[in-house]
């Protein structure tokens, strides 16, 4: 991808400082160090599935219900927020009681240690682009886009971008971002959080799979499941998954470069 550096920060929820890699035409950033947020109002059945589990729910197949879904169709998607706030608005506009799991993520190849063998930066769509929010609007709109248009999402789409970003309605000022399964798939949790606040006690509790400032992974944490009521258990089960032996895998090779 052609392109130029830039220095400016890119998006609230960005660490401060890192290299921006912006398209010469199109609105579209190769850059990295970020914290997204997704809240999901709790239903009963989450209790018993492990961390594991419970992030694969937050990715689905499209549909045209789903916002901006109909410019790239034919997508798993994944809709995450730039704070805990904005997630929290977003789900309480559509009619959220309180009783809210909050998912924390990271794009892993920034942690010290990754425990996902993919380097590549994200490749993100900045939909607040002037222009390009115009096609958003027309698309949300139900306008048809013209020749031009119709060529820049064609562009965009062979860029093999990971997620769109978008201004939230529900927190002025707040970022959206839509992801599809590529970028998915380059997020590791660092926390999940669950607070039944429609309960007389208002139980929570946290799982926590990265910790400290250089968001050291525990990959046995995504076994952790919650369990009535709020209390953390273990599904066992996801030991035996593909996903943990990846992930402790990943997790030698990052240990072993890093004391070279």
């Amino acid at each position: 991808m052609s392109g130029r550096k830039i220095n400016a920060p890119l998006f609230p929820n960005q660490d401060w400082g890192r290299e921006i890699f912006k398209h010469n035409r199109l609105p579209v950033y190769v850059t990295d160090e970020f914290d997204f947020f997704r809240c999901v109002e709790f239903n009963p059945s989450f209790y018993g599935k492990s961390v594991f589990k419970l992030n694969e729910g937050n990715l689905r197949l499209s549909n045209i219900n789903n916002r901006y879904s109909t410019l790239f169709p034919g997508q798993k998607l994944s809709y995450w927020a730039d704070s805990i706030d904005t997630a929290r608005k977003e789900i309480k506009k559509h009619g959220s009681l309180n009783n809210i799991i909050t998912f924390w993520a990271y794009d892993d190849a920034t942690s010290t240690f990754p425990i996902i063998d993919n380097s590549e930066p994200l490749i993100i769509i900045d939909g607040r682009d002037i222009s390009f929010h115009e096609i958003l609007k027309k698309n949300e709109e139900g306008i048809t886009l013209n020749e031009e248009e119709t060529e820049v999402i064609n562009e965009i789409i062979e860029l093999r971008p990971d997620c769109l970003a978008y201004k939230s309605v529900a927190n002025p000022g707040g970022v959206n971002f839509l992801f599809f399964e590529k970028g998915f798939r380059k997020l590791s949790i660092r926390q999940v959080r669950l607070r039944m606040g429609s309960l007389p006690g208002k139980n929570s509790n946290r799982i926590v799979c990265a910790d400290t400032c250089d968001y050291t992974p525990f990959p046995k944490y995504y076994s952790n499941c919650f369990l009535p009521l709020a209390k953390v258990g273990i599904d066992e089960e996801y030991f035996k998954t593909e996903d943990y032996k990846e992930k402790c895998r990943v997790q030698k090779l990052s240990y072993s470069r890093f004391r070279q």
